[in-house]
């Protein structure tokens, strides 16, 4: 009881401490997004649906719901980027100890609190609020074609299975997304629990040197860039293929989320992501034995 406890205390202040980012400023996203859809609706400045043919209102609402959800995931990463270069080095007093001493806790398990907020919870929360512009973006297309006969308003329950469907492929893309790339964030983390915020440029720059030593050494021999850059190229990349966007674009069938979670699978290095979250673990641990051994 004492660990749940203490686990749901560690998550609940980085929760706090972070909320700004992950959630008043997102919500402020939000509101900014629906205030600019209703001048556009009520000033009639919507020209686009004059110049493209949409196939149909149902169409528009996926591709409009999709392109939400990535650049909300566009925000997660920038927001996560910066809380784990930040937050590994942010409560240095008393470091082995929560809340003077009141909770002991270990300095792994405060390492794991702050992977877990950032890896977890802050996504979650993107989630739903991506879920929510969702909603207001049908809502959105609802008031356009009473604007523009042309556009066909897709019925409440169809519209409600593509929205289903959407946010199902989106929340397995997100977490596959997550374990893909644990070891970068576990990289900055570490960085940071060393470095402080030093860890953000550093992040780049340290690889950045690894290969352009390599290269140098090398004299130019190996493949272009370098086996590094190589690797952490084909590293960087996750997702779908330029094909199944395409797909997505063009097709007039209704968003399938089973045939595109399968196609992720199906791309998805599986022997590189469990090398990844073994590399994540062990910069977590190794992070935590500097805390409790240099660290006061």
């Amino acid at each position: 009881m004492l660990s749940l406890k203490s686990w749901r205390a560690l998550l609940v202040r980085e929760y706090l401490e972070h909320r700004v980012a992950f959630l008043y400023f997102p919500l402020g996203i939000v509101l900014l997004l629906a205030l600019s859809a209703a001048s556009a609706l009520g000033f009639n400045k919507i020209r686009f649906m004059h110049e493209f043919a949409m196939p149909s209102g149902l169409k528009v609402f996926e591709l409009g719901y999709l392109v939400l959800f990535a650049l909300w995931f566009a925000y997660l990463a920038v927001t996560q980027f910066f809380y784990f270069g930040d937050a590994f080095s942010a409560d240095r007093r008393n470091n082995s100890m929560f809340f003077w001493k009141s909770m002991p806790v270990t300095d792994l398990k405060m390492l794991a609190s702050k992977y877990l907020t950032g890896a977890l919870l802050f996504p979650a929360i993107i989630v739903v609020i991506a879920a929510v512009t969702g909603l207001m973006f049908y809502l959105f297309v609802a008031v356009a074609t009473m604007v523009y006969p042309g556009l066909i308003l897709p019925l409440p329950l169809t519209a409600l299975g593509s929205f289903g469907q959407i946010t199902a492929f989106a929340v397995v893309h997100l977490v596959l997304s997550l374990l893909w790339y644990a070891p970068f964030l576990a990289w900055v983390g570490g960085l940071s629990t060393v470095f402080g915020r030093w860890s953000l440029p550093l992040a780049f720059v340290i690889p950045g040197l690894i290969v352009v030593v390599e290269n140098i050494a090398l004299f130019g021999t190996g493949p272009r860039g370098g086996y590094v850059w190589g690797y952490l190229s084909q590293r960087w990349h996750y997702g779908l293929g330029e094909m199944d966007y395409g797909q997505i674009a063009v097709t007039t069938a209704p968003f399938d989320a089973l045939y595109f979670i399968q196609r992720l699978l199906h791309e998805t290095d599986w022997l590189a992501l469990v090398t990844g979250l073994v590399f994540a673990a062990a910069v977590m641990w190794l992070a935590s034995q500097y805390r409790r051994r240099r660290i006061n």
